[in-house]
């Protein structure tokens, strides 16, 4: 399968897209946080380093590399923490032995291989999702949440959460800390038993968030061209990532990233969890017709749909808060890999850009609120460097996961988000007038989102990815 690769791509300014592009407003980068130039420029080496040490494979496929457990890179001290089960091969040795002047590179000793854990954690899947665990100390089936190799190889991580009447899942808030020390303990044990391997386990539930509540009802007469600049929460064709849909349903979705089919026909893609029956997807506001959710280009491993358009798409993000009018846009590079420790930024319509959030794990299974099981995604949790201490709104599914590059004028592609977790209040920001959906429903904010890694969304649907 062809794909884009972003070290063979240029990045294409608005000024240079083609004659038939849309006009868009571009303004001077917004960065947050001017510590976080450098500390990009230091990931972008560690990145690199962290590539060459694994093949180039992406998260999925490491388990290829025999020996290899994880790593971590570290961009704030300038250092990558590398697990290997057993000595590091002789390529690898090669690789420290020629590092950049002041990166530095620790090499830990793992128990296990990401294969072997990967391996282990098979035993608990049936059918393409987690077996319910039962243990003495409850009635209720245990269901899995998540699972994955732990990064520095010593156990499989498990998050789990109570199965309640009727196959509902969500576990009692009011749980004493020593009855739930109990129960995890107790689930470790059959969790070990079960794989063969050391396991960590802690609660964590499913993430629940409510549906999307329907935007006001609108008719066909309503749909009339945008007069002035294209905005996320009303875009027009040709169509970029990153924009506010309202989805079959009528609650609001994000859009993902423009790309092309095997065929080469240009798609937007979005969350599969956020298509109706009927399938067609409109903006946001006016309600203008973008395409229909095509049934052969759908995945609910990869929670990914592609909607077929109308017109054409291009390789471009919006980027800024939901409510912004400038139509700010940036160019789609390329798409790479994920790496423990890397920055990103979520990109979802309903809350805007939620920047310098972390990847803690990379590679786990996890439970989506609608039931199904994503076998590979990766999760990113804010950070001190996060300005509002959010990672994502309800209503951001499907919505871009980016790396900023070149001095944040310009996105690589990371992946599609999936679901959020870890409530927490949202700042006076985020309100019912800046959130876009906010005066349909309040608005709820997160501090963890997982997202389906675009290597593997791209794999999986035999799509090539579009740059600006």
């Amino acid at each position: 399968m062809a794909v884009a690769s972003p070290a063979l791509l240029n990045t294409a300014s608005a000024a240079a897209a083609p004659l038939n592009e849309k006009p868009k407003t571009t303004v001077a980068n917004q960065v947050t946080d001017p510590r976080m130039i450098e500390v990009l420029k230091r990931q972008d080496v560690l990145d690199k380093i962290a590539s060459d040490i694994t093949e180039g494979r992406p998260e999925s496929d490491r388990t290829q590399i025999p020996g290899f457990a994880g790593l971590a890179v570290d961009p704030d001290g300038n250092r990558l923490r590398l697990h290997w089960k057993g000595a590091p091969p002789q390529r690898v040795q090669r690789i420290l032995e020629r590092l950049p002047d002041g990166v530095r590179v620790d090499v830990v000793a793992a128990r296990y291989s990401r294969a072997e854990l990967r391996q282990a954690g098979s035993k608990l899947i049936n059918d393409g999702k987690p077996v319910s665990l039962r243990v003495p100390s409850t009635n209720e089936p245990i269901r899995i949440t998540s699972m994955g190799g732990a990064n520095d190889g010593n156990s499989l991580k498990i998050t789990y959460d109570e199965e309640q009447a009727g196959g509902k899942m969500g576990s009692p808030l009011s749980v004493a800390p020593a009855v739930r020390a109990e129960k995890s303990k107790e689930i470790k044990a059959l969790t070990e038993r079960l794989t063969g391997v050391a396991t960590t386990t802690s609660h964590e539930p499913v993430n629940t968030a409510a549906p999307a509540a329907a935007a006001p009802r609108f008719s066909l007469q309503q749909s009339k061209p945008l007069a002035g600049n294209p905005t996320r929460k009303h875009d027009t064709a040709p169509w970029y990532g990153g924009s506010a849909l309202r989805n079959p349903t009528g609650g609001i979705c994000s859009s993902g990233f423009a790309v092309k089919d095997s065929k080469g026909k240009f798609m937007l893609t979005a969350a599969k969890h956020c298509d109706g029956a009927e399938g067609y997807w409109r903006t946001w506001e006016g309600a203008e017709d973008v395409g229909v959710s095509d049934r052969l280009q759908s995945n609910a491993s990869v929670d990914t749909v592609g909607i077929a358009l109308h017109a054409e798409a291009r390789g471009f993000l919006y980027d800024g808060e939901a409510y912004r009018t400038d139509g700010y846009a940036k160019p789609v590079t390329g798409y790479g890999n994920n790496n423990v420790g890397d920055y990103v930024c979520s990109n979802g319509a309903n809350g805007g850009v939620h920047c310098n959030i972390q990847i803690t794990d990379t590679d786990i299974g996890v439970a989506g609120s609608d039931g199904r099981w994503r076998p590979i995604t990766d999760r990113a949790v804010v950070t001190k460097y996060t300005p509002d201490q959010v990672a994502g709104v309800n209503g951001d599914s499907g919505g871009p996961v980016f790396a900023g590059v070149n001095n944040y004028s310009a996105d690589e592609a990371r992946g599609t988000i999936t679901a959020s977790n870890d409530t927490t209040t949202c700042p006076s920001s985020l309100n019912e007038d800046t959130v876009l959906d906010g005066h349909n429903r309040k608005p709820w904010c997160f501090k963890t989102v997982y997202y389906v890694p675009i290597y593997q969304t791209l794999h999986t649907m035999k799509w090539t990815i579009v740059t600006g």
